[in-house]
């Protein structure tokens, strides 16, 4: 545990940032997402609502998932390139 800690400590500025940006921005589509599923559950009884509901949630998902691997990347290839001096 401690050691997955010290790797999260020392990943560069920009690529906390990325994550960190992405991580609201996902957030906030979630629970957009949500709204319109359980307004969709209380009021509506719409299918179309219901699927964009998902839409917006898995693709939310799959944004973050995407851009966390990116940030990771690049934290790495600054490390490499670092060391390469």
């Amino acid at each position: 545990m401690n050691n997955l800690i010290k790797s999260l400590n020392s990943i560069n500025n920009f690529s906390k940032k990325i994550i960190f940006c992405v991580s609201i921005i996902v957030l906030l589509a979630c629970i957009i997402s949500i709204c319109l599923i359980a307004y969709n559950q209380l009021f509506a009884n719409e299918a179309i609502l219901y699927n964009i509901g998902t839409a917006i949630l898995k693709k939310s998902l799959y944004t973050l998932s995407s851009f966390c691997i990116v940030a990771l990347i690049l934290d790495m290839l600054d490390r490499v390139f670092k060391n390469d001096d």
